[in-house]
Order: C-alpha cells, then sequence, then structure tokens
C-alpha cells in the first residue's frame, strides 16, 4: 500500500470532523511518523499533499481551541517531515501563526504556536530567498510578541527559551530589544520558581551575541562579573560579614535586587534560594557555547566559593552572630555548600588547566568537607563527585595529596555495618498477660546481629573514587592499593544491589588494568569472578564480566597485534640457468673460503708448486639444448673440492665447446687421493680445464654416486651423479 492512499485515509477518517481531531492526535502523529508519509521522496502523492496542507489551513482557522491546537501540531510536524510542504506553505503558516499570538488565545495554543514559530525561522537558515521573504520581515514583530507574552508567568519558560534560541541564531535582528530582554532577565532573578536557571543561564550567554563578535568577550565577562557580584550581596546579607581578604572596591557591583528584611526568620530562606539560583544560573551561563574565546576570571570564582567554604561549624562567626540566628544559619549551610559544589564543578569543566594552579587549593577544600560532612549524606556523595573529577583532570599530582583520606572514607562507606543484639535487663519485675506480651512485640530479643550498608547513592559515589584511583595503582602505596582490593573482592562475594555489583566489577576490571608491581595480582581471582557473573540474571552485569574475561585473557596470553605483510612476489616465468665454470689458477694464493664470491681455495701439498682451483657461479641465460660436454683430461688423477649441487638444480652441458667427438665418452673417473697435513687437506691439483653449465630444467638423480676416497674413512664427499642426457 502506497504513502499517498495511507495518507488519503487518514484525510477522509479522521481529519474530516474537526471535534474528533484533537482527539485522535496521537494515533495520527503515529501513523505519520512510522510510515513517513509526508516524506519527499514519494513523488506519487502530489495531489494528496496538497489536500494535506488545504485540510490544515482549515483547521487552522477553527472556532474551537482544542482543533487549532491539533493543526497548529500537525503543521510543525509537516515542516519536520517535509521539506517541500515547508518550502511552499511557510510564509502563509507565519502569518496566520503571528495573527493568533497577536490576540488573546488559550495557554496550550500559544505554547504551540510559539514553538512552531520559532521552528519556521530555524528552518530558514541557510536559505536566502526565504530568509528575506519570511525571517527579516516577521522576526522583529515575532520578538516583540515574545516579550508581551512573558508578563503571562505560564509563559515565561517558553518564551525565554524562543527568545535565547532567536538572540543566538539570528544576533544582529535581536539587538533593538537587548535593553527589554535584560530588565526581564535580572527580574527573574528574584522569581527563581517561575525560570528554570538553565534557562535564564542560555539567555544570559545569548544576550552578549548581539554586540557582535568583536565586543562578545567584553560582553561575556561583564554579565558573569554582576553575577558573581550578585552572588556576594547576598552573602553579605546572609553572613552578616564583608569579605575582606578580597579587595571589595575592584569587586565589580552586581544587579540590583529586591531588597529583604532584616529578620532571619524570613530573610534566610530568601537569600538561600536567591544564591543558589545565581549558582545554578553561572554553572550554566561557564557551560553554554561562546561564539569565540573567552577568558574565564578564575580568580573571582574561587574568591566567591571560598568565601562559603570558610562558613562552617566552629568558625569565627560563633563569637559576633546571636546564637539562634548562628543556629540557623548553621542548618542552611549543607544547601549552600551542595550549590557551591555545583558551581565549582562547572569552573573545572570550563577552565580545564587553568585550574591546576588551584590543585592543593582545592585538596585541603575537599579533605576538611569530607571529614565535616561524614553523616551527611548529599554533600557527601556531591564531594565525592567532585574528587572523582578533580582525580581525571589534574593526575597523579592531585591524587598524591589526596588518596589516603579519600580512600580510608571510601572503604568504610563500602564496608557492612554490623548492629549486635543488645541485652535488655528488666528494671522491675513484670508478671502475668503484660509481661507475655512485651516479649512478644519486642524486637531486642532477636538472637542474631543484624548487618546493613550505607544508601547505595554513597556507595556508588564510593565506588566511583576508588574506580578513578585505581587509575593510579601502579603508584600507590602497597598498603592502600590492598585495602582497595580486599574490600572489591570482598563485597563481590557478599552480594550487592544490582547496580552496586556492576560499580563493583567495574573497580575489578580498573584493578586488573593497572597493576602493582610489588603485589600480587589479582588476575586469577577475577578470572573466576568474571566466569561466574556470567551467569548473572543483569545483562549490564554480563556485559561487565565479558569485557573483564577478555582482558584477562591479554594478560594471561600477550598476543602481538596483527600485522599486515606484503603478498610474495609471484615467481619468475622465464628460467634461469647457473654456469659452473673451473678454472685452474697457477698462481700461489692462499685465502680463507668466503661465502661472498662463492669461491673455495685450496692449498697444494708442501713439497710441491701450489696451485688453487677457483669455483665460480655465474647466472646466464638458460640456453638451448647441446649436446654433451667434452672433457679434456691431461692427467689420471684429478683432486679438487668440488660444491654440493643443490637438489632441485639440473645441469645441462655448456656450448661454449664444441664437440670433438662423435661419441658420448664413457664417464670413468679415477677417485682422487688426498692426505692429511696439520688437520689440513691439501690437495694435488693437475692441470684441469673444463666448463659445465647447470641448469633447473633438468632432474638430478640421487641414486648414482661419486665417491672421493681418501685415506681414511671418515673423509668422504658425495655428489649426485649429473645427468647429462639430452
Amino acid at each position: 500500500m502506497t504513502a499517498a492512499v495511507q495518507l488519503t485515509r487518514i484525510l477522509a477518517d479522521y481529519l474530516s470532523d474537526e471535534s474528533r481531531v484533537s482527539t485522535v492526535l496521537p494515533f495520527i502523529l503515529e501513523a505519520i511518523n512510522n510510515n513517513d508519509l509526508l516524506n519527499d521522496e514519494n513523488n506519487d502523492d502530489q495531489a494528496v499533499k496538497r489536500k494535506w496542507t488545504v485540510r490544515l489551513n482549515a483547521l487552522l482557522g477553527s472556532k474551537q481551541a482544542a482543533t487549532r491546537w491539533a493543526a497548529i501540531t500537525l503543521i510543525k510536524e509537516t515542516c519536520v517531515q517535509s521539506e517541500s510542504l515547508f518550502i511552499n506553505n511557510v510564509q502563509s503558516w507565519t502569518t496566520q501563526l503571528l495573527g493568533i499570538l497577536g490576540k488573546p488565545e488559550t495557554t496550550m495554543v500559544t505554547v504551540i504556536a510559539i514553538e512552531t514559530q520559532s521552528l519556521l525561522f530555524e528552518k530558514t537558515i541557510g536559505k536566502s530567498e526565504l530568509h528575506a521573504e519570511v525571517t527579516l520581515k516577521s522576526l522583529p514583530r515575532f520578538n516583540q510578541l515574545l516579550i508581551q507574552s512573558s508578563r503571562n508567568p505560564e509563559l515565561m519558560s517558553v518564551t525565554f527559551t524562543a527568545l535565547a534560541k532567536n538572540t543566538e541564531l539570528f544576533p544582529s535582528m535581536s539587538r533593538h530589544i537587548v535593553d527589554q530582554t535584560s530588565k526581564l532577565y535580572i527580574s527573574c532573578l528574584d522569581n527563581p520558581d517561575q525560570v528554570s536557571p538553565e534557562i535564564l543561564g542560555r539567555c544570559f550567554a545569548g544576550s552578549c551575541r548581539t554586540g557582535g563578535k568583536a565586543n562578545f568577550s567584553t560582553n561575556w565577562q561583564d554579565n558573569l562579573s554582576r553575577l558573581i557580584g550578585s552572588v556576594h550581596l547576598a552573602l553579605n546579607q546572609l553572613f552578616d560579614s564583608v569579605d575582606e581578604e578580597d579587595a571589595v572596591s575592584s569587586r565589580v557591583t552586581g544587579y540590583s535586587l529586591a531588597p529583604v528584611t532584616n529578620d532571619y526568620v524570613d530573610a534566610f530562606p530568601t537569600l538561600l534560594n536567591r544564591i543558589r539560583y545565581l549558582h545554578d544560573t553561572i554553572a550554566v551561563y561557564l557551560a553554554t557555547k561562546t561564539m569565540a574565546a573567552v577568558n574565564v576570571p578564575i580568580a573571582q570564582l574561587m574568591t566567591l566559593c571560598c568565601r562559603i567554604y570558610n562558613v562552617y561549624n566552629g568558625c569565627v562567626m560563633k563569637e559576633f552572630k546571636p546564637k539562634d540566628e548562628y543556629t540557623c544559619l548553621m542548618a542552611c549551610l549543607p544547601a549552600l555548600h551542595l550549590s557551591t559544589n555545583k558551581l565549582l564543578a562547572s569552573v573545572l569543566l570550563s577552565a580545564d588547566a587553568g585550574m591546576a594552579q588551584y590543585g592543593k587549593l582545592l585538596a585541603r577544600i575537599l579533605l576538611r568537607l569530607l571529614s565535616e560532612n561524614s553523616k551527611k549524606r548529599a554533600v557527601k556523595i556531591s564531594v565525592y563527585n567532585l574528587i572523582s573529577l578533580c582525580l581525571r583532570k589534574f593526575g597523579y599530582a592531585f591524587a598524591d595529596t589526596i588518596l589516603k583520606s579519600t580512600v580510608i572514607s571510601a572503604i568504610s562507606d563500602l564496608k557492612a555495618i554490623e548492629s549486635k543484639k543488645v541485652d535488655i535487663v528488666a528494671t522491675e519485675k513484670v508478671t502475668g498477660k503484660k509481661r507475655r506480651a512485651e516479649q512478644i512485640s519486642s524486637d531486642a530479643f532477636s538472637t542474631t546481629d543484624s548487618v546493613s550498608y550505607q544508601p547505595c547513592d554513597i556507595q556508588l559515589a564510593a565506588l566511583e573514587v576508588l574506580q578513578d584511583a585505581l587509575s593510579f595503582g601502579n603508584a600507590m602505596d602497597i598498603n592502600l592499593r590492598c585495602s582497595i582490593d580486599t574490600v572489591i573482592v570482598s563485597r563481590i562475594l557478599q552480594g550487592a544491589d544490582a547496580i552496586v555489583k556492576c560499580y563493583l566489577y567495574k573497580c575489578l576490571m580498573s584493578s586488573i588494568t593497572s597493576p602493582n608491581i610489588n603485589q600480587a595480582t589479582l588476575l586469577p581471582h577475577a578470572v573466576r569472578i568474571f566466569g561466574a557473573g556470567l551467569n548473572d540474571e543483569t545483562h549490564e552485569l554480563r556485559v561487565i564480566c565479558t569485557q573483564g574475561l577478555a582482558i584477562c585473557d591479554l594478560c594471561m596470553h600477550t598476543r602481538m597485534p596483527p600485522i599486515q605483510r606484503a603478498a610474495p612476489p609471484a615467481p619468475s616465468v622465464v628460467p634461469e640457468t647457473v654456469q659452473v665454470e673451473k678454472i685452474v689458477d697457477q698462481s700461489p694464493v692462499r685465502s680463507p673460503v668466503t661465502s661472498q664470491s662463492n669461491a673455495i681455495y685450496a692449498p697444494d701439498d708442501g713439497g710441491e708448486e701450489e696451485k688453487d682451483v677457483i669455483m665460480e657461479f655465474i647466472k646466464t641465460p638458460s640456453p638451448a639444448k647441446t649436446p654433451s660436454p667434452v672433457i679434456e683430461q691431461t692427467q689420471p688423477a684429478i683432486s679438487t673440492a668440488v660444491p654440493t649441487v643443490e637438489p632441485d638444480l639440473t645441469i645441462k652441458p655448456a656450448t661454449t665447446t664444441e664437440p670433438t667427438l662423435t661419441t658420448e665418452p664413457s664417464r670413468t673417473t679415477e677417485p682422487a687421493t688426498f692426505t692429511k697435513v696439520s688437520s689440513e687437506a691439501q690437495f694435488s691439483t693437475p692441470s684441469v680445464s673444463f666448463t659445465e653449465t647447470v641448469t633447473k630444467e633438468q632432474t638430478v638423480k640421487p641414486s648414482n654416486r661419486i665417491i672421493f676416497s681418501s685415506d681414511s674413512e671418515d673423509d668422504e664427499f658425495e655428489m649426485p651423479e649429473i645427468n647429462t642426457d639430452d
């Protein structure tokens, strides 16, 4: 069934009745998305698509708000799927949507109209004609309508999101509304419940683009400094003090916010929400993408964080604040530290290498937070996450300072908490039914010890710290490393929740990949644990165990990486011949056997004239078949050394000597004699001159042998007989 037929049925069955469109809208959207009915690749349904757009325009003008909402939703989906329908109808749809936004409408219709209109403007990017005809003419009006709609608290989130997108995509066309939008953004700092800090931070970052790329860095730093100044103003009222260590005169003044009453009962909740909201906004502001490189004011941000971290239970402020106010401030401190930890994490991610100079300061801060908040669940998890982030950022230089205390704290959070039974001694004697009822309903008479663990999220944060710490396992203290490995293996064997077990197996894998040369490896235990984990009911754990077994296999059976080698060259088709020439040289030269020239020099007997026999191998092209060689023998005995002929070579007669005999002479050779003198053979070489050519086309008969005998039985040289037949 074609897409045109299906789209026709949808038009006839579900879009014909206006009252039913909003009810069956989910079914229509599923049918369109799953079958891709509006795709431009379907060329056979142009007439049906025209009917589709006509019907959507009719529904857009309906008197029922639910029908208009359904029509705008279908228009948005049509623009996403079909590029051709978007190009043909964007101008008319923009006009109708701006008309809907310009008049009173329900919140549901206004929200979907703003989202759809933002999508239409975004899709005109890269299309010059549509950008000139639609965006340049309609975007200024759309921005003004958004500012008007932002007065409605229910529409602030969607209007701020649309304004942020417009300033990011079309900064020059949004320059005229910067002052109005800035006032809107600042007013939201006093009302944290209206707009989320993620949207507001993106709005502040987008407003910097309207000044152009040349002024972007200056505007970005100015906005950030004013946000930091606003936090300091709130801290002045919360702490009832001024940070004397910071140069207050050089600090940028923050945004003017609404004043707060002097009564701490009403002021503390308001100030705490404002500071937390500003921290989250700054964190999003730092994480938002910029159009140019900017300098992050790390010193100002670290001063702000240190000012908050310097307030703790037992600080100097206790002597100057009223007791009730100080007690209330200490109750607000964990929430204040949580928001500051989030801000510090954002600074670490954005500043990157610029934070390396503050490594020791961060180590002292985190260690103190870890010791002070050991019983506070949320703050402890946040501190663990910060330690993991710092370990990844700063490496071993940071780990060497903080590792011991952190590992001890993490191990204590992973160990079991045993609650022993308590012996109850009765203070007074109770008799009768009352005593029996008390014994039955009391849980204090349990005979077994109860075992419990820390909450799951604390265990996960501690395991994440241990996993990052094990990356420096080869440089870790051996006692500390043994403690980590022991607690990991013991917890795996004791059993845990599914998600905790997955993290334990990941820590075991990290321990295997970072061994310590001074410690026995966990490899045998890991193989058994990973092998048993393959039968676990959790799919994620089975995947981890499969990876762990692969790593263990590589550790036990190391292999060379596969190397791609060149294919061997094809054998040469043209046969080669090897010519052996025996030349008798009368010059008395003695030289050791050399393999480079393939020459053998054999010394003669001491009393006779020294003669050398040179055997040379010369490669020549293979000649045609010739008659058998003619050997001119001037003396009856020949004593020489003959090199061993390779078994895959055959000997063929040379063509350099013309045959002098009509018949082939018999191959009778008298045995050569030699004597050993001083463990060195001395040969008697007669003057013999003959030439033989060896080719690879003839075969060698290994059965017939020529034996050069000597006085001793051990000195025998064998050479296969050469077949010189044609």
